[in-house]
């Protein structure tokens, strides 16, 4: 079979001109805590992220001196988005709040809330929240939605600061989740981990 620029062209149409990775929206949930969660106008400094890798491990098994690889269990990677310091620190700052309510002050106190499950309904003391990362179309339809599930700030990046640069600044954070659920448009539908 012969190929073609117009069959390629005309099938890169069928497919709505291919996913655009400018083309996403990125939403960040607290959880019990409404003050730490991004509002619209944070979301939008949220400059770069990743669709989640899906990785299953595999387990060798030693036979007569040979090793067969067997499924082993799913694993899910850290998480890293790219936020746009505005000159207020509003997004950074709610990251490191939502750190030391995680870790406690320095000297070993904590939010006496923190570690009664009970009555803060908190799982293990962790206040843990949920991100979304919707793939959008060319025409403005949400194609793919991602969900983090039991999500929390594992790594808060430190800033640079320099007199030779004129560069807005930008920093990581690195997330921590148990799973991520996946769907089309804009639901999704959970992937539980192996157990």
């Amino acid at each position: 079979m012969a190929f073609t620029v117009t069959n390629f062209k005309s099938a890169l149409a069928k497919a709505g001109g291919g996913a655009r990775p400018a083309l996403y929206t990125i939403s960040l949930d607290h959880g019990k805590n409404t003050a730490l969660s991004l509002v619209s106008d944070e979301t939008i400094m949220c400059k770069a992220t990743s669709i989640p890798s899906a990785n299953i491990a595999p387990l060798a098994v030693n036979y007569h001196g040979r090793a067969y690889k067997w499924t082993g269990f799913r694993t899910f990677d850290n998480w890293t988005t790219t936020i746009i310091n505005d000159e207020s620190f509003s997004i950074r700052n709610k990251i490191s709040e939502w750190m030391r309510l995680i870790s406690g002050k320095m000297d070993g106190t904590r939010n006496t809330l923190v570690g009664s499950p009970v009555t803060a309904g908190l799982r293990g003391g962790y206040y843990e929240g949920t991100a979304k990362v919707q793939q959008i179309t060319t025409d403005g339809s949400t194609a793919q939605t991602y969900k983090f599930h039991n999500l929390w700030p594992t790594e808060l990046a430190e800033i640079p600061v320099d007199w030779s640069s004129d560069m807005i600044q930008e920093y990581t954070v690195t997330w921590c989740y148990d799973y991520w659920s996946h769907g089309t448009g804009a639901s999704e539908t959970n992937i539980v981990p192996a157990s």
